[in-house]
């Protein structure tokens, strides 16, 4: 799995910012929906799109914003309509990238980028999503290519990104021609402990030959990372920084990014591997770092919460009780169904418990107005919580195979990480969800298996 995304994806935020209007319709009236999806304002974008003219970049325009709803069939129908209408719609082919890339279709997701470069070749944001393409392929030199071309059209959609298109050109000059986060290992590796405690499930880490450490395994973490104080103990030097969001937050973190020469988990290393960094004092009590599962992706990776243990195959799991998932900055959103709403839930076994949006807690009836629904309770990350906290009774989560009832969930403002991965997440399915499974997470195939 490409490691360029441990990096820079953490703290991508994938708004649409392109230079084409959409005309309303009304005499004298421009609307720039790419200027409204740049604010987040999905609703208008959708509004106005309803009495523009029906054009084949505008019923692409659609087909962005149901991605941008978590939609993604309702898209990819829209985008190879506008294909349809006019072939020469950049806007449709870039979205076709973007749902190939989000099924891990890295070549195809390429193909669908350049065309829509070759159609709009200055638009800034194809050539960075390009970058993530190629990179995802494993094409180094393609990837900083298309990297450099991003920067040098000076893009003013979002400074984050171009703060981390930045940090990933000045990692690939600091490895030069070097391969780096090489994952060695046997086929069948021997299971991997694991201990449980506080909802959280950690394992055994030596960095350099020194350890071991205490770190959090998380298939919710977008890249591995250590604490200031670990690093600091290490003696490492630092390659460059990177900013880093966390799940529930609305504030954001610098990171630098340290290189180890090697890191061990079990019987897999893995050699010259950025890794990120935290300094929060809560996370840093809990543990020394955290494992981001993605950088195993070589492997099948299975969490045995019931064995306690991390198995790791080259076997490709049964197909039987495959859930088709998809994958956004090493992240693994699953299709469910809550209650009586289909939402998107990210994969998350460094959640200590089951958390959906605010927008999903409001759709099923409850808001801040609701009698007993708000509740005064602290969530912590990374990137830090703050924020209303809704308590929701009674959720059922329910996927193509399984089906879990929870007393209860906490709802909390989850646009955040929807800005960042470019998309709605309805919710983060945690421990309270997951400790009864095994669960089986393959990248390359973007699925997962829930098994008991």
């Amino acid at each position: 799995m490409s490691i360029r995304h441990l990096l820079i994806l953490v703290a991508l935020t994938p708004v649409l910012a392109c230079s084409t209007k959409a005309q309303t319709g009304r005499a004298g009236a421009a609307v720039s929906i790419a200027d409204l999806l740049l604010k987040d304002e999905i609703q208008k974008a959708e509004q106005t799109l309803q009495s523009a003219p029906r054009s084949a970049e505008n019923v692409a325009y659609q087909g962005e914003v149901e991605f941008r709803k978590g939609n993604f069939d309702k898209a990819k129908s829209l985008y190879q309509s506008a294909i349809q209408m006019n072939e020469k719609t950049a806007r449709a082919h870039f979205g076709m990238g973007k749902l190939a890339l989000a099924k891990v279709k890295a070549k195809d997701a390429f193909q669908s980028f350049k065309r829509a470069i070759e159609l709009e070749p200055n638009e800034p944001l194809y050539h960075f999503y390009a970058s993530e393409a190629a990179d995802l392929d494993k094409n180094t030199a393609e990837s900083k290519k298309q990297l450099e071309e991003y920067v040098r059209l000076n893009p003013h959609d979002d400074a984050d990104r171009l703060t981390e298109a930045k940090a990933g050109l000045a990692l690939a000059a600091a490895f030069g021609n070097k391969e780096y986060a090489v994952v060695d290992g046997p086929k069948e590796p021997q299971p991997i402990p694991l201990r449980k405690a506080i909802n959280l499930i950690f394992t055994d880490v030596k960095i350099n030959g020194k350890g071991p450490y205490n770190f959090v395994v998380d298939t919710g973490a977008s890249q591995t990372a250590l604490s200031q104080k670990v690093a600091r103990d290490l003696g490492l030097s630092v390659i460059t920084s990177t900013i880093m969001h966390g799940v529930g937050g609305s504030g954001k973190v610098d990171s630098k990014i340290y290189r180890l020469d090697r890191l061990q988990i079990g019987e897999i290393s893995v050699k010259d591997l950025p890794v990120g960094t935290f300094d929060d004092p809560l996370v840093s009590q809990l543990a020394d770092g955290i494992i981001g599962t993605s950088m195993l992706a070589d492997y099948v990776v299975t969490i045995n919460y019931p064995d306690s243990r991390i198995e790791l195959t080259h076997k490709p799991a049964a197909t039987a009780d495959a859930i088709p998932v998809w994958y956004f900055s090493n992240m693994l959103l699953l299709p469910t169904d809550i209650n009586t709403q289909h939402g998107n839930l990210i994969v998350d076994t460094g959640a200590i418990t089951t958390v959906l949006s605010l927008e999903m807690a409001n759709a099923m009836g409850i808001t801040e107005k609701t009698p007993g629904a708000k509740v005064d309770t602290g969530l912590g990350g990374v990137g830090g919580a703050q924020g209303t906290v809704l308590m929701i009774p009674r959720v059922t989560l329910k996927t193509v195979r399984q089906s879990e009832a929870l007393n209860s969930a906490l709802a909390i403002d989850l646009k955040d990480i929807s800005k960042m991965l470019g998309t709605e997440v309805s919710g983060v399915a945690g421990f309270d969800f997951l400790q009864s499974y095994k669960l089986t997470l393959d990248y390359y195939k973007a699925e997962i298996h829930l098994s008991k």
